[in-house]
């Protein structure tokens, strides 16, 4: 049996470890050297965060990875992807090709497949397109929204800051302070009110009641029909005295209703008022007084 040369030896073992190498490097990529893939090319105007070995997905599972990315100085709005793709996997032809910027930076390629029966063979072009994932929503909604409330935040601030720095301020402070040691003595005597002043209205209230409800007992003793009755009737008494007052048949109805008993009786009163007036003025008309006696 021949001796393998020691050349042979050093050959066969550098050949081994750059196809080990190779292995290795395209197993760092996501590449499997031993799968059958497919290559692809999809067409993009900006590949900014685009790698070798960015890796490619369908429905959040990886089918592939980016192997090159290539610059077409004829074109320059044109930038050329290489994409090597799992040979088991068919792309229908209508699917497309998005860049999604990942959270945590980078960029992978989101392949979205169609339901068109007719395939893509290998060395086709896909149709691209950027589609914005968590990071791009970020960038595209959230920060021009954030850019749109900083001025309203820095003016709170310095509204606020205007505020504290008023001495106003710390006056009002002082007054709520005051007025919340008011309140609390406040609540304090109404404490001790309550204790000491609520039992004694109680039991005054008990005896009130009590005496309510001995008035009310009185009350459901009355016989109210006999009551109203006699109120009628006294009613109906004073109705009839009222109209015999007024009656003409009487004499205050005859004073009130007719005039010539009226004057007459108003005469007589004159006539009574000039004798009096008359008998002050001339006393000795009606009365006769002698000192000696009368003479025969």
């Amino acid at each position: 049996m021949k001796k393998i040369s020691k050349e042979i030896k050093i050959g066969a073992t550098f050949i081994i470890s750059i196809a080990l190498l190779y292995i290795g490097v395209n197993f760092l990529k996501g590449s499997n050297v031993f799968s059958k893939d497919n290559t692809y090319y999809m067409v993009v105007s900006n590949a900014s965060g685009v790698a070798p070995s960015s890796v490619i997905n369908t429905n959040g599972y990886q089918v592939g990875t980016v192997t090159n990315v290539s610059y077409d100085y004829n074109s320059p709005s044109r930038i050329v992807l290489s994409l090597r793709v799992n040979g088991s996997l068919r792309i229908p032809k209508g699917s497309r090709a998005y860049l999604v910027n990942e959270l945590l930076g980078g960029v992978s390629v989101d392949l979205r497949l169609s339901q068109n029966t007719d395939y893509y063979i290998a060395g086709d072009t896909i149709e691209s397109g950027m589609a914005h994932g968590l990071t791009g929503q970020i960038e595209n909604v959230m920060l021009p929204q954030v850019n749109a409330l900083v001025p309203k935040i820095d003016s709170l601030i310095t509204a606020l800051t205007t505020l504290v720095s008023n001495p106003a301020l710390t006056h009002t402070l002082e007054n709520v302070e005051t007025l919340s040691h008011k309140l609390s003595y406040t609540a304090d005597e109404l404490n001790k009110l309550f204790h000491n002043e609520l039992p004694r209205l109680m039991s005054s209230l008990q005896g009130t009641s009590h005496n309510l409800n001995e008035i009310t007992t009185d009350l459901s003793h009355i016989d109210y029909t006999q009551t109203l009755a006699r109120v009628d009737s006294t009613i109906n008494n004073l109705q009839a005295l009222s109209a015999a007052l007024i009656s003409d048949q009487s004499s205050v109805g005859k004073l009130i209703n007719d005039t010539a008993f009226y004057h007459n009786l108003n005469n007589v009163c004159t006539n009574a008022n000039a004798l009096i007036e008359d008998v002050k003025a001339h006393p000795s008309r009606y009365i006769s007084i002698s000192v000696f006696g009368k003479k025969n």
